[in-house]
């Protein structure tokens, strides 16, 4: 169907036929009536014809097609111009009947020549010439130029009229052929309209009004011919081909009304491009002829057009560069766009748009790659089904944030559910483009932090635990009771600490690795937790001590929970297959009001402290005359590390005597404080300061020098008597600390000391602590000439054994067993098995502590042979020590014990 319906069809049909008929009649008959009934039956046609663009022009963008719609000022404009044609041919028909003739000009002229610009017009708005307003204005212009140059060509070949002849006739002359060459123009446009159309749809109609166009200019040229050589039958012809004309339009709109669909793109659309060009030259050429033939009529026609078409072609270089720009901007946001596009394809992030409701219109390619979903899955979608349900109300918040602040982001962490089941991490920034037209949403960047974030959580965990025994570290301890003391100050309620220090930790590992040492410690931290509520905070603050924070819980609590704790750590621990024995010292202080951080936690150190002094193994409750005796500790200890800085500590020398002869073989060096206030500080006070402190390894190291170099200066130069030996009582953390034999070379190197006369005593604790590690330190020491005793032997838990692998030339009697000696009790025989003992391995024995004649005698008469105490001489200053020695007088003082060796064997 061309038209909405046959009978349109049939009309036009019929009203040709009658036209066409009365053409011929009209020519032949001179009656008036004839003549007007026949107009009145062509009038009757130009309203058929007009009728299909009624409808079209009829329609709304409601019911037209998006086709039809697009046409719409095209008809309307060429509505217009078959107005124009109507009301002309109205006019002129009226004329000839009023006065039985057609004239020659008229306002009917005028109407008709009305056609052509409200044609072209309408040709202007026809679709498809561009996409933006330079490249249609581009287009038209090559239409113009076309016409132009058609124009131009027609009038250099139409006969032309004289300037002498009347006006009227040059007027009437000029009309004539206008008509004709208005088509031609009308037909060239339609042809260059053509070619850059690309829907099959548009083109049929073009051809169709290149047809009608083609009809309508042989009709009007026919007319032209009959009116200058007054030939009726080519009149009647030229209504015919109108008739034909007026048809085709007819048939143009109908089908223009039907093309309710898009058609296939037509991709060989011609390059025209050429055109301008060769339609100056074409005029430029028939402008020279017109010239050098002498026909200066048709060379003002065409010198006229010439100048046209020039001037048309500068407009259209204009436009031309103008759109050249337009298409180098486009091409650099087209490579920023597609930089921008590949950027986002292969981007980390993810990018979502969303509308205000949340549904997904656009998903980059990398949400495939990150949550293993397709980006075209997720267009239609909520965006909130992708969120963990707890989370979407804060998503919610975020998209009203940038809903009712669109200048601003928002950002949140959420969870988002991936292809696999699971559960992201991402981290989403919400900004809000529903004002951008080429986006018309909110953006969300979305980035995994999944990584990231268990990454955080690590490194916070480990900030605040402690990564052995998984419990909290200091840290965190201070942190939970900093923060439990002011919820107390809020509401009262009481506040414990307890400080936890495992005793004989350090032999666990000395004797058996520290990684025994680890797997004890996190046995015993599972212990302590597995005591206390879940509300409490265990601790590990370092090495073997450990804290417990008790909230809620008052003093009789706190000490209930102080002592399962006790019991528990008492209890054997299995290491490595053997059960090993440690206990636990604990402090327990409760807080008082206004009480500090600093405070509980010094209190509670101070407690475990004091349960260690009293024989470890017990739970201690702080009390305030605590704090007087730490204080006291703490002053000795700074002072402690001045005097070893200022020179305040000095060694005397213990002699140790022959026993039957009463001569000095050697004696014993012993450190010694006077303190410039506190006057001398016994050893016994300020030693086991110096073992807490961690400063043996340097007061051993101070007495080592000191010694080797006192005893280096006894010698008397030129005296034969034998040098004296100086033995030195090392601790056992300097006999583990690996400067022990660099210490003891320097000593001896800087003081040229003889290694032989040397002596280094050690404790049987040392025996029992790394076993294998002080005989291979010991045999160093041996293999330098050092002779080595063991100090206090009897009091403690050496073995035969013992003996038998340690490189020992020296025992050393406790004085507790001295100090009972002759009083019959058991001390007596254990005594005499120790000088047997050393007399059966090849070692030589020294008494200590001898302070009565009774002791010195009982001992010559077991067989001991060298012997020290106060009996024999007080500990001497060095220069006091080598003076006796030098001058003889501390001989002469101990020549009494041969009158007491003898009465004892008279007797």
């Amino acid at each position: 169907m061309l038209l909405r319906n046959g009978r349109e069809f049939g009309w036009v049909q019929l009203g040709g036929g009658l036209l066409f008929f009365s053409s011929s009649l009209t020519m032949a008959s001179g009656d008036g009536r004839v003549r007007l009934l026949l107009h009145g039956v062509y009038l009757a046609f130009l309203s058929l014809t007009l009728w299909p663009l009624r409808r079209v022009l009829s329609k709304g963008p409601a019911d037209a097609g998006s086709h039809a719609h697009s046409f719409r000022p095209v008809w309307q404009w060429w509505a217009g111009a078959m107005l124009a044609w109507f009301v002309g041919d109205l006019l002129r028909t009226t004329r000839m009947v009023v006065d039985v003739g057609a004239p020659e000009l008229g306002v009917a002229d005028v109407a008709y020549l009305a056609f052509y610009p409200l044609a072209l017009h309408a040709l202007a708005h026809f679709p498809g010439l561009g996409d933006t307003r330079l490249e249609r204005w581009r287009i038209q212009l090559d239409a113009l130029l076309a016409a132009l140059t058609v124009g131009t060509v027609f009038l250099w070949f139409w006969p032309h009229v004289s300037d002498q002849e009347a006006p009227l006739a040059w007027l009437v002359h000029v009309v004539h052929i206008a008509n004709p060459i208005g088509d031609l123009m009308l037909l060239t446009v339609v042809a260059v309209l053509r070619a850059p159309q690309t829907d099959d749809q548009s083109v049929g109609l073009l051809r169709s009004l290149m047809l009608a166009l083609a009809v309508k200019a042989l009709a009007d040229t026919l007319h032209a011919g009959a009116m200058m050589a007054n030939l009726s039958i080519l009149k009647g012809l030229s209504g015919a081909l109108w008739l034909s004309f007026f048809g085709i339009v007819s048939l143009c709109a109908g089908r223009s009304r039907q093309a309710h669909l898009p058609s296939p793109v037509n991709s060989r659309a011609p390059n025209i491009g050429w055109l301008p060009y060769a339609s100056v030259l074409l005029t430029g050429v028939l402008l020279l002829e017109s010239v050098f033939n002498g026909n200066n009529e048709a060379s003002r026609f065409v010198a006229v057009g010439t100048v046209a078409l020039t001037l048309s072609v500068l407009v259209r270089q204009a436009l031309v560069s103008l759109e050249n720009r337009r298409l180098d901007r486009l091409a650099t946001e087209g490579a920023a766009e597609s930089r921008l596009a590949a950027l986002v394809r292969h981007s980390h992030d993810i990018v979502v748009v969303v509308d205000a409701a949340g549904l997904v219109g656009y998903a980059s390619p990398s949400v495939e790659r990150i949550l293993a979903r397709e980006p075209e899955q997720l267009v239609g979608l909520s965006g909130f089904a992708l969120i963990h349900p707890d989370d979407v109300t804060g998503m919610e918040q975020v998209l009203n944030l940038v809903l009712e602040f669109p200048d601003r982001s928002q950002a949140l962490v959420t969870r988002a559910r991936h292809g696999d089941g699971t559960w992201r991490e991402m981290e989403i920034i919400a900004t809000n483009r529903l004002t951008t037209a080429s986006i018309h949403g909110i953006v969300l960047n979305l980035r995994d932090v999944t990584e990231r974030r268990e990454l955080e959580g690590k490194i916070e965990w480990q900030a605040f635990h402690d990564p052995m025994t998984g419990l909290a570290n200091r840290v965190l301890f201070t942190d939970r009771v900093k923060h439990a003391l002011t919820r107390r100050q809020r509401s009262p309620h009481d506040v414990g600490v307890l400080f936890i220090d495992l005793d004989n930790f350090k032999v666990v590992n000395d004797t058996l690795g520290h990684h025994a040492g680890d797997t004890l410690l996190r046995e015993a931290a599972r212990r302590i937790a597995a005591e206390v509520r879940g509300a409490d905070t265990v601790a590990r603050l370092g090495g073997d001590e450990f804290a417990v924070l008790l909230e809620e819980a008052t003093e009789e609590q706190c000490q209930q929970t102080a002592e399962r704790l006790l019991a528990q750590l008492t209890r054997a621990f299995v290491v490595e297959g053997c059960e090993l024995f440690t206990g636990a010292s604990i402090g327990l202080t409760m807080a008082d009001i206004g009480a500090t951080y600093e405070e509980l936690v010094r209190d509670a150190d101070v407690a475990m402290y004091v349960a260690k002094a009293e024989g470890r193994g017990r739970v201690v409750a702080f009390h305030e005359s605590m704090r007087v005796d730490i204080t006291e500790r703490l002053l000795l200890e700074a002072d402690l590390r001045k005097a070893l800085e200022r020179d305040e500590l000095s060694v005397h020398y213990q002699p140790q005597v022959d026993l039957h002869s009463g001569e000095v073989l050697g004696a014993e060096a012993l450190v010694r404080w006077t303190h410039p206030i506190r006057g001398v500080i016994p050893p016994s006070r300020f030693v086991p300061i110096a073992e807490q402190a961690g400063l043996m390894v340097a007061l051993s190291r101070y007495v080592l020098r000191t010694a080797t170099r006192d005893a280096a200066a006894w010698r008397v130069p030129g005296h034969d008597a034998p040098s004296l030996h100086v033995a030195v009582n090392l601790s056992g953390r300097h006999i583990q600390d690996p400067s022990l034999l660099q210490d003891v070379q320097e000593a001896l190197i800087v003081s040229q000391f003889d290694p032989s006369l040397f002596t280094i005593e050690i404790t049987e604790s040392v025996m029992m602590h790394n076993t294998q590690g002080a005989i291979a330190v010991l045999r160093e020491l041996k293999a330098l000439g050092i002779k080595i005793a063991v100090d206090d032997f009897g009091t403690g838990y050496s073995s035969l054994s013992y003996l038998q692998q340690f490189p020992i030339d020296v025992l050393k009697i406790d004085k507790r067993f001295i100090e009972t000696l002759g009083s019959g009790t058991s001390d007596d025989a254990l005594t005499r098995a120790i000088l047997s003992l050393g007399d059966a391995l090849g070692l030589a024995t020294v008494a200590e502590g001898i302070e009565t004649p009774r002791q010195l005698s009982e001992l010559q008469a077991m067989g001991c042979l060298l012997g020290q105490g106060y009996l024999l001489s007080h500990p001497l200053p060095a220069r006091l020590f080598a003076d006796q020695v030098g001058s003889g007088n501390l001989q002469k003082n101990l020549e009494h014990l041969e009158f007491i060796a003898d009465a004892r064997r008279v007797a």
